[in-house]
C-alpha cells in the first residue's frame, strides 16, 4: 500500500531529540516505512510569529523531493497575513495552508479569519488546523501551551459551514464531540490512540473522513503507518485512510 501522510515536519523540536532531517532523508525515511507522498510542515514556524522565513526554508529543502509537498504555515493575527499567503502561492503550487493558533496566540472564534477563509477558498487552498503536536501529559513542563480548545473548533466550524478542513493532532474524545455537530471536517490519526482505534472509530464516525498522519518526527513514524497497516478493517477502509481521502480532499 502506497500511502500518504498528511501531518509531517520538518525541523527541530527544542524539547525533545527529534532528528532534523535534510528533504531527501525525509522522503527515505517515510518511504521505507511505506509512505510515497506526505504533506511537510516545517516546526520553526510553531516558534516564530511571522513565519515567513521558515516558509521559505521549507520551500527551498523541498524543492528536491517532489513527493513531499510543501504545507506552509500562515499567520492571520498579523497584518501582513496576505502578504504571507501571497509569497506562499507564488512559491508553487501549493495544496493547503496551515494553522497554529494556540501557538500564534489567536482564538479560532476570532472574526478576524473570516476574510482569512475568503482569500484561501478564493485560492483554491485547503486549511489543515493544528490542534496539537505533543500530548500536554509529555511536553517540556514549562511549555504551558495547550491544545487548541474545543469551543474554538466548534465556533469555527459553525461558522464556516462551507469550507471542509483537516485537524492534525486531534484527540478521539474531540472528533466525537465535533462529529456530532459538525460534517465539515476531517481528522488524521496520529492522535488517535487507544487499541484498535481505527474499528472503534468506524463504528461512528466515516472512513471518508479519516486520514493517515503520523506527526513525524515528534511520534513514531513506524507506529504510525502501522496504526493503519494492522487494523481489522475493510480493505476499502484502509484504501480511503491510507491515501484515497488525501489525493480528493489536496487534489493530488
Amino acid at each position: 500500500m502506497n500511502l500518504i501522510d498528511t501531518n509531517v515536519n520538518l525541523g527541530p523540536w527544542p524539547f525533545t531529540p527529534a532528528p532534523d532531517r535534510t528533504g531527501l532523508e525525509l522522503a527515505a525515511h517515510l518511504r521505507a516505512r511505506g509512505i510515497r507522498r506526505a504533506l511537510v510542515s516545517h516546526l520553526g514556524t510553531v516558534f516564530q510569529p511571522e513565519p515567513m522565513v521558515t516558509n521559505r526554508q521549507l520551500f527551498a529543502t523541498l524543492k528536491r523531493t517532489p513527493n513531499l509537498l510543501p504545507v506552509p504555515t500562515i499567520n492571520p493575527a498579523l497584518a501582513n497575513w496576505r502578504e504571507q499567503l501571497a509569497e506562499c502561492l507564488a512559491a508553487g503550487p501549493i495544496r493547503a495552508v496551515k494553522l497554529f493558533p494556540n501557538f500564534h496566540n489567536y482564538s479560532l472564534a476570532s472574526r478576524r479569519l473570516d476574510p482569512f477563509m475568503a482569500e484561501i477558498a478564493k485560492a483554491s487552498v485547503r486549511l489543515i488546523i493544528n490542534v496539537r503536536l505533543e500530548d500536554e501529559r509529555h511536553r517540556y513542563f514549562a511549555l504551558k501551551i495547550k491544545g487548541v480548545p474545543l469551543k474554538q473548533m466548534d465556533a469555527f466550524l459553525a461558522r464556516n459551514p462551507p469550507h471542509h478542513v483537516l485537524f492534525a493532532g486531534i484527540y478521539k474524545g474531540e472528533v466525537e464531540k465535533l462529529a456530532a455537530k459538525h460534517a465539515n471536517f476531517s481528522a488524521e490519526i496520529s492522535f488517535l490512540e487507544i487499541t484498535n482505534i481505527l474499528e472503534v472509530m468506524l463504528r461512528t464516525f466515516p472512513a471518508r473522513r479519516l486520514l493517515l498522519g503520523t506527526a513525524t518526527p515528534l511520534l513514531n513514524t513506524r507506529a504510525g503507518a502501522d496504526k493503519l497497516r494492522c487494523a481489522n478493517i475493510p480493505a476499502k477502509a484502509k484504501a480511503l485512510i491510507g491515501a484515497d481521502n488525501a489525493r480528493r480532499l489536496f487534489n493530488l
